[in-house]
């Protein structure tokens, strides 16, 4: 199987639009997505509706959960939190009955797709530091899990003797005896210090994963963050990658 996984979209249709384009140049037949559709960016209804289209499985992020009242928009910070009211007096119906039956956790052969962590993924928990991630391992039977939620790609092992560490090959091959964390990074708003869209590549015919970055019209999605009266803060962090 190879497939491209997707997340953290955001509302960045720009972004969205050209890692599709990348896609389906590549002619990766298979979109898995990671959750978090909307929030933070200007066009909810248009990416919700692209990622039902092109993707074969979606989970549910926070800003999803958070924008069709299922999970508590106090515990986010209060630009955030303005971001999700602006998208709810915004988004369709049909987008938000496509919001509602997203389910937390998706398996695909001997893969986990989840947005946040494999413990508690209706928690939100983020996975930052070394030791965080080495927790995780024992909460999930496949060898890779695959999450979103940070927004800032990167890539774990634990070895069959627990050992762990980070994987700072890019692409990098998948090691039978090895499982896998790895974090896609966001398309529509990364975090890393990178403007760039970020997808990951999961090949298991060649046993290999790859972390994708793309150019896209930053400027565009910056003038639809303002003039739609989000605040400003959100499209200039587009452009810093943080």
């Amino acid at each position: 199987m190879k497939a491209a996984i997707i997340s953290d979209i955001h509302s960045n249709l720009e972004a969205l639009l050209v890692v599709l384009k990348d896609i389906k140049k590549r002619r990766l037949k298979s979109i898995f997505c990671l959750g978090d559709l909307v929030g933070y960016g200007a066009n909810p209804n248009e990416c919700i509706d692209l990622c039902i289209k092109e993707s074969k499985l979606i989970v549910a992020g926070n800003h999803d959960w958070a924008a069709v009242n299922k999970t508590d928009v106090s515990t986010f910070n209060p630009v955030a939190a303005q971001a999700i009211k602006w998208t709810q007096e915004r988004i369709s119906k049909d987008g938000i009955a496509k919001l509602k039956g997203l389910s937390l956790t998706q398996t695909v052969d001997n893969l986990l797709l989840v947005h946040a962590t494999p413990k508690d993924p209706e928690g939100w928990n983020y996975l930052f530091s070394l030791e965080e991630f080495e927790k995780e391992f024992t909460q999930f039977k496949e060898q890779i899990c695959f999450i979103g939620h940070s927004h800032i790609p990167a890539a774990i092992y634990r070895d069959d003797n627990g050992y762990c560490d980070i994987v700072r090959d890019n692409p990098f091959p998948i090691v039978p005896k090895r499982r896998y964390i790895v974090n896609v990074g966001s398309v529509g708003q990364p975090r890393d210090l990178d403007p760039r869209a970020s997808y990951v590549i999961y090949d298991g015919n060649k046993n290999g994963i790859e972390v994708v970055r793309l150019d896209y019209n930053i400027p565009l999605a910056q003038q639809k963050i303002v003039i739609g009266g989000l605040p400003e803060v959100l499209a200039d962090r587009l452009l810093a990658g943080r």
